[in-house]
């Protein structure tokens, strides 16, 4: 019913990096971003470094306020279908609401991704396509209808 790869492929971490920036994941499996890490992977310059800063604390924000509204929803949705009586209207919306948030989070990610794209050079791009790769990619563990392993009807 959730989507929860998809969903936990972007969280925020909550410690302040070495650097006393806020760094943020991409994907769980990766190390969290920081500016030390951009600094250090993408070779930023201060004047990138700086615009940096500013592009993350305004994503990390609008980022959070997401997230929150989504465990929210989704903690809401797991009550709702635990619930004595399930009522399909609420789950429904609830359903609806976690695809808007998540719609949501996609979105200012990619806005935060095209703006640090924007004042990257041509390598700093191809290093940073890698790094977000993740989050854009399809996801080998979801599999929509007809690929499946069953012996479901061949046209």
């Amino acid at each position: 019913l959730l989507n929860i790869s998809t969903i936990s492929t972007i969280f925020i971490d909550k410690q302040k990096a070495a650097d006393n920036q806020e760094s943020f994941t991409i994907d769980p499996e990766s190390s969290p971003l920081s500016g030390r890490y951009l600094r250090a992977e993408l070779n930023f310059d201060q004047s990138q470094m700086e615009t940096y800063r500013i592009q993350s604390r305004n994503f990390r924000s609008r980022a959070n306020g997401i997230i929150y509204n989504l465990n929210h929803y989704k903690a809401q949705l797991n009550n709702e279908l635990n619930s004595v009586s399930p009522d399909s209207s609420i789950i429904a919306d609830y359903s609806d609401s976690i695809g808007i948030s998540h719609a949501q989070l996609k979105k200012v990610t990619a806005q935060f991704y095209l703006s640090l794209k924007g004042i990257s050079d041509q390598e700093q791009t191809e290093k940073l396509e890698m790094i977000f790769a993740p989050l854009f990619r399809d996801n080998p563990n979801i599999q929509g209808p007809g690929r499946g392993t069953g012996r479901g009807r061949h046209h």
